[in-house]
């Protein structure tokens, strides 16, 4: 039946790349669904086929539902069957309350939870298709603890946690499990544009406010996804793994 395929969203850069290079170790073909980065898009195919396997760009906005048809789309000529779905792209934007307009507002909600649901929903009949088909959610401990000045982030991936429980027991007795990784603040160019906005510097924000005293590596998380990917993992749903440092045991929070 040839290699599994796992499409990843948002995978020209940041957390996207790194899980799909670590699946791509294990001999997974890869769709690369980026936006508007092709360049980078096309540094993580050059890197992807370093390791033998099969990768396609798939461009689409998670936002919209036409261009989610279309992405899928790729996946099925390309490939036809689809093993891992990782729905990992988002986006942030550091804003209080008050300050929010609606329009900011409804972008954090349709990227990061409404791009969930349009995503998922057209790769379910693919899915359903494998022996062992995964559905991978990345969120982040902002979706957990709620964090200010980025409420609508967090509403946003508190959303993604429910959904995942909910969408778990919708599929209960299937040959796809549904789980969620939430991430703290990691070495990506998002997760480093925390910084430069509050001016709090990543050596002290390590000291002060993780466990462990480093922030999260991007290989860290995607090595998470590969295992909830595996057989081994085929008794894991429902669930929710923390990759952060200890930042949600480490208060205050510094903005």
């Amino acid at each position: 039946m040839g290699s599994k395929v796992a499409l990843v969203t948002g995978a020209s850069r940041g957390l996207g790349r790194a899980i799909s290079i670590e699946l791509a170790k294990e001999g997974y073909s890869i769709v690369v669904n980026y936006r508007k980065r092709e360049e980078d898009a096309r540094k993580t195919i050059d890197t992807l086929k370093k390791y033998g396997v099969d990768a396609v760009m798939a461009k689409a906005d998670v936002s919209d539902p036409l261009q989610v048809q279309d992405m899928i789309n790729v996946v099925t000529d390309n490939f036809d069957r689809l093993d891992v779905l990782v729905n990992n792209a988002g986006w942030g934007y550091l804003t209080r309350v008050a300050d929010m307009d609606t329009g900011l507002w409804d972008r954090h909600i349709r990227v990061n939870l409404d791009g969930v649901f349009y995503v998922t929903r057209k790769a379910l009949p693919l899915l359903s298709k494998s022996p062992s088909g995964r559905i991978i959610n990345i969120t982040s401990i902002a979706g957990i603890r709620g964090l200010p000045g980025l409420a609508a982030y967090s509403a946003a991936k508190a959303g993604v946690i429910g959904f995942t429980k909910a969408l778990a027991q919708e599929l209960s007795g299937s040959s796809i499990t549904v789980n969620a990784v939430a991430v703290g603040f990691a070495k990506t160019e998002m997760g480093l544009s925390f910084f430069k906005a509050t001016g709090v510097s990543v050596e002290d924000y390590e000291a002060k406010y993780t466990l462990t005293g480093k922030l999260v590596e991007p290989v860290e998380v995607a090595r998470i996804v590969v295992y909830l990917s595996s057989e081994d993992a085929r008794n894991i749903t429902g669930n929710v793994f923390v990759v952060d440092s200890g930042q949600l045991l480490a208060l205050p929070f510094p903005c």
